[in-house]
């Protein structure tokens, strides 16, 4: 039965009071779905990038070799299509402002009139069926002349032309590289902004122009993150222009620095969300811990990266197999762009059988684009759930991250399935079904070991669709912590489905909330409803854990940019409000919880608690 308070609440429609006058610009609707919007990246990139094999010691006949044997060995057609060149390529910046490719490291570059050019390697991986991507730098200089001074492959010349990377020439390399020469996906590195400051290795060699770093690793506040994000929105800006058919790739790489997981859905397909892996378990770890709980960041044109797999290389060679399977379900789950890096001409039957399983790579490629989430955490034991496009599918992945065998188990309630009814269960690795009874699936898992399922049942919210099962149509277009680009110790601002930004059960007036979005408030959500969707519900109020005092927040929906509801003033300890609204023919929902300027510090935690559409 509903409260006369939350009767109340639910029945108060306020048209614009106080604080929603003192709201900033962004927290305005645009109805628009504000994502990139550019780029072939519907799903994650898969394919093959040879800098953990060969860093700059790649050669033309290198790479061939590595693209003739995916087409053989039915990579291919698994879906591995790019085929890319990372750090190395170039010899210098000419004295016109174009970059001159090394010809003795590829020599079907060579022209007899006119510059080297790339075309006729892109060419010819295009005629093997593949597509062609290559590497650059945001700022002046690149990576590899930061980070490998012994290289015999990096650029030569006078200081300015040893200077080839983008800052300066973003117009006219981006059209040589797309328009002229025929690329389809690029990488954009960032050490140009990071590493060549006063005190750098890269200074003291005497060989490069001092540049004032925008991006000091591991310390966000002293980094420039708008200009680094303003920097790359060019790049974005251009690649779309170069490429009026839409057949690219914006691969952005500050690896996780400069709040880029807030942004880099805007600019780019694709942004690195950690620093390089290395080939041992802790760093593909630390890699997978970065992207695992932004589950609202990711969906269609747009992915956290934690960077290439590590399959094939140290703790995941041949004869680690078993934390090959896991790292290889881990970046699948989690709808992470599959790119290979090492070197193919030695991968065994079993790596390559590992690397190719269709139903694995299904999940990774499933349309509907929603990141996995974790559902559960118990000691080394996690849980993920990845609802896939077909109705009532689940992928789910139990993983052992330690060193001991565990039991390990995931619910039909944690995979948003009903109890009540039958459930299929497939193991993916082993293409074999697997018993289900009692809404329940256990298993024991070795050290480093996991079970990777497809699961269907009947979905618990019945004929509506939860907003924790479309992530993918979600697009983060205010946090609530924009200006806190510390980002506070004290304070986790990632916005999380059915749990807080710190990851604790969502509760509104002392009454849990299974299922909702925990976010901050002065934020934004936007949902690309497609004029699929008739009626939108929810409970709105300020989570229990927001601090005492924190003023009030009131809850706007709006639909294609017009209001659709607006609640009063709710405060912590409130009881919640009701929405019920009718989204017929509507593109974009936009869900506002907007406290004013008037909160000094962090704002408090709103929740969009049991948030439907019918």
């Amino acid at each position: 039965m509903i409260t006369k308070t939350l009767l109340a609440a639910a029945l108060t429609f306020v048209p614009l009071f106080c604080a929603a006058a003192e709201a900033r610009e962004e927290l305005q609707p645009t109805g628009r779905f504000s994502v990139y919007g550019h780029g072939a990246a519907a799903t994650p990139p898969m394919g093959w990038n040879p800098w953990n094999a060969f860093r700059t010691e790649v050669t033309q006949d290198k790479i061939l070799s590595v693209a003739e044997t995916i087409k053989r060995n039915g990579m291919q057609k698994a879906g591995y299509r790019y085929v890319n060149i990372d750090d190395g390529w170039w010899l210098q910046r000419r004295e016109d402002g174009g970059i001159q490719i090394r010809t003795t490291m590829f020599p079907m570059a060579a022209s007899k009139s006119g510059p080297p050019s790339l075309k006729p390697w892109t060419d010819h991986l295009h005629a093997m069926g593949f597509k062609a991507g290559l590497y650059t730098d945001v700022g002046r200089n690149v990576c590899s002349q930061a980070h490998d001074a012994h290289s015999p492959n990096l650029p030569v010349g006078t200081t300015a032309q040893r200077e080839i990377g983008l800052e300066g020439f973003e117009a006219s390399d981006l059209a040589t590289m797309f328009g002229e020469w025929g690329f389809d996906y690029i990488k954009v590195d960032a050490c140009g902004l990071a590493d060549y400051g006063q005190g750098s290795m890269a200074q003291a060699s005497g060989l490069y122009r001092e540049a004032r770093p925008l991006i000091v690793r591991r310390d966000a506040q002293q980094s420039d993150a708008d200009k680094v994000e303003t920097m790359y929105a060019r790049v974005g800006r251009l690649l779309a222009e170069a490429n009026p058919d839409n057949d690219f790739v914006f691969s952005i790489c500050p690896w996780g620095e400069a709040n880029v997981g807030t942004w880099g859905g805007r600019h780019g397909n694709l942004w690195r969300t950690s620093p390089d892996i290395e080939p041992t378990w802790e760093s593909m770890l630390h890699n997978f811990d970065t992207a695992s709980r932004r589950e609202l960041y990711a969906g269609p044109g747009r992915w956290n990266d934690p960077d290439m797999l590590a399959v094939g290389l140290g703790e995941f060679a041949a004869e680690h197999m078993t934390e090959a399977r896991t790292h290889f379900s881990m970046w699948t789950i989690l709808a992470a762009p599959l790119l290979v890096g090492f070197d193919l001409n030695h991968a065994t039957p079993a790596q390559i059988a590992l690397l190719s399983n269709p139903e694995v790579i299904a999940v990774n490629q499933d349309a509907a684009g929603n990141q996995g989430r974790i559902v559960a955490t118990d000691g080394a034991v996690q849980v993920l759930v990845k609802p896939l496009a077909a109705r009532g599918d689940r992928a789910v992945l139990l993983v052992n991250r330690g060193e001991k065998e565990v039991r390990a188990g995931v619910t039909a309630a944690q995979m948003l399935l009903n109890p009540d009814s039958p459930l299929r269960a497939r193991d993916l690795w082993q293409q074999q079904e697997i018993p289900a009874a009692d809404g329940r699936l256990g298993f024991t898992l070795p050290p480093h070991g996991s079970v990777l399922l497809k699961v269907s049942g009947t979905p618990a919210t019945g004929n509506d669709i939860s907003l924790g099962e479309i992530t993918g149509r979600i697009h983060v277009a205010v946090d609530g912590l924009d200006g806190y680009s510390a980002k506070p110790a004290e304070v986790s601002g990632t916005p999380r489905v059915d749990v807080t930004p710190a990851g604790q059960p969502l509760r509104i007036g002392g009454q849990v909330q299974a299922r909702g979005i925990g976010i901050h408030a002065n934020s934004r959500l936007e949902v690309r409803t497609a004029r699929e969707y008739a009626r939108f519900s929810a409970l709105v109020g300020l989570d229990d854990s927001s601090a005492a005092g924190k003023g009030k927040v009131v809850f706007h929906v709006y639909g294609d940019g017009k209001p659709l509801f607006t609640s009063a003033p709710l405060g912590r300890g409130d009881a919640p409000a009701r929405i019920e609204v009718d989204t017929t023919g509507v593109q974009v929902l936009e869900l506002v919880a907007d406290a004013g300027r008037s909160v000094q510090g962090t704002t408090p935690v709103v929740v969009w608690a049991d948030g439907r559409l019918r």
